[in-house]
């Protein structure tokens, strides 16, 4: 008899949001992978999370980031604890807002592919020409436009865990190198990982945005997995001058490039 495959459930709410995690759990454990065994590291500076007493919970102390480093040092934050995924063999990362509406398999997710990434559900109808991949050609996280092209999201992804962690060594990196340079991409790690998608496609079975439902959307497809409204929740706030006059022009440009047609 087959033993059963360790999936590494990765899980990152510092600040408010360890609001999300009763209901992350909840669903995942009923709807997620029910046919292995999940192990749950949580990155957080919540004391209740901290201290939670279970032998596949496995909390780890990460000091809440000014924005935009609690998304653009995600890949940093897994590879300073990777050690702490020795046992693991799968290991996939998920934003907090997930909810497991349905009943998911790892056999859905990788598809015989050792990664899987998921479809953006603003931009998997539209054409290349369409997607906002990062355009400054100094940035690591370049990419260019092709016919085959997708553009996929950041909160949704995962691979066995050497794979995974080769990946993750890669965009931290290339984040890094950015950094040093004064360049931060204009949609932070997701920016990174489409221009890791498009080197490597071969190696991605690549989601339907099912996997990846926006609450607030109305597209005619399942909801697999949805994606909560963070501000029904949570407040969000991003620190600095230069970051909160970003965030207000990234949301004009949300509004018509990701939802326009």
């Amino acid at each position: 008899m087959n033993r059963l495959k360790k999936i590494g459930i990765l899980f990152i709410c510092t600040g408010e949001y360890w609001k999300f995690w009763d209901g992350f759990y909840k669903s995942c454990e009923e709807n997620f992978l029910i046919e292995d065994e999940k192990h749950y590291f949580i990155f957080t500076d919540n004391e209740e999370l901290l201290n939670i007493k279970d032998k596949r919970i496995h909390p780890i102390f990460q000091e809440k980031m000014d924005w935009p480093f609690p998304t653009l040092y995600r890949y940093k934050i897994f590879m300073k604890n990777k050690a702490n995924f020795n046992n693991m063999d799968y290991l996939i990362f998920c934003n907090a807002n997930l909810f497991f509406s349905e009943k998911v398999s790892k056999s859905e997710l990788f598809a015989n592919k050792d990664l899987f990434v998921t479809l953006h559900p603003g931009f998997f109808n539209k054409k290349p020409k369409k997607f906002t991949y990062e355009t400054n050609v100094k940035s690591l996280a370049y990419t260019e436009k092709r016919e085959d092209s997708v553009y996929v999201c950041g909160g949704f992804n995962g691979g066995t865990k050497d794979e995974f962690l080769n990946m993750a060594e890669i965009l931290n990196y290339n984040i890094d190198k950015d950094f040093s340079e004064g360049i931060v991409a204009i949609w932070h790690d997701e920016s990174h990982i489409n221009n890791y998608v498009q080197i490597h496609k071969e190696e991605f079975n690549i989601l339907t945005p099912s996997f990846c439902y926006p609450q607030h959307y109305n597209i005619n497809i399942s909801k697999k997995i949805i994606v909560q409204d963070k501000e029904k929740i949570i407040s969000i706030k991003h620190k600095g001058l230069f970051y909160n006059i970003r965030f207000f022009i990234v949301k004009i440009l949300k509004k018509f490039l990701r939802y326009g047609k």
